[in-house]
C-alpha cells in the first residue's frame, strides 16, 4: 500500500505525497485522478502496465480462498484478453481505463468526510 502513495519512488511516504493520495478520494477528486490511483493498486511493479501476474496477485488478494487459483487464473486470462486492444499481453492506463469505463469509478472511491 505505501508504494502507492510514494510518488517519487523513494521508499517512503511524506506528508504531501500522502495528502496527493488521499485527495483521489475526496469528492472534489475527478475522475482521472480515481483512475489512477486504481490502476496504481495493480501495476505493482510500477512499470505502466498492469500484467497477468499483477491482476492474479491483487484479486487473489482481494478473493483470498473464495476461488481455488485455476478458477481465478481463469478470470485474469479471461479479463486481460477482453481489455489488451493492442495484444501486447498485459493492461496499459488507456486500457484500463476504457475496461472500468462503464462503472462509476468516481462515485465507489469518493469518502465523503475527505
Amino acid at each position: 500500500m505505501i508504494a502507492i502513495f510514494d510518488e517519487d519512488g523513494g521508499g517512503d511516504v511524506d506528508f504531501k505525497e500522502f495528502v496527493s493520495g488521499l485527495s483521489a478520494f475526496s469528492s472534489k477528486g475527478n475522475k482521472e485522478e480515481k483512475l489512477r490511483f486504481a490502476f496504481k493498486v495493480y501495476d505493482i511493479d510500477r512499470d505502466g502496465y498492469i500484467s497477468n501476474g499483477e491482476l492474479f496477485i491483487v484479486l487473489k488478494m482481494m478473493v483470498g480462498s473464495n476461488l481455488k487459483d485455476h478458477q481465478l487464473q481463469q478470470i485474469v486470462d479471461k479479463t486481460i484478453m477482453e481489455a489488451d486492444e493492442d495484444q501486447d499481453g498485459k493492461i496499459s492506463f488507456e486500457e484500463f481505463t476504457k475496461m472500468v469505463e462503464n462503472t462509476d469509478v468516481s462515485m465507489s472511491m469518493t469518502l465523503d468526510s475527505i
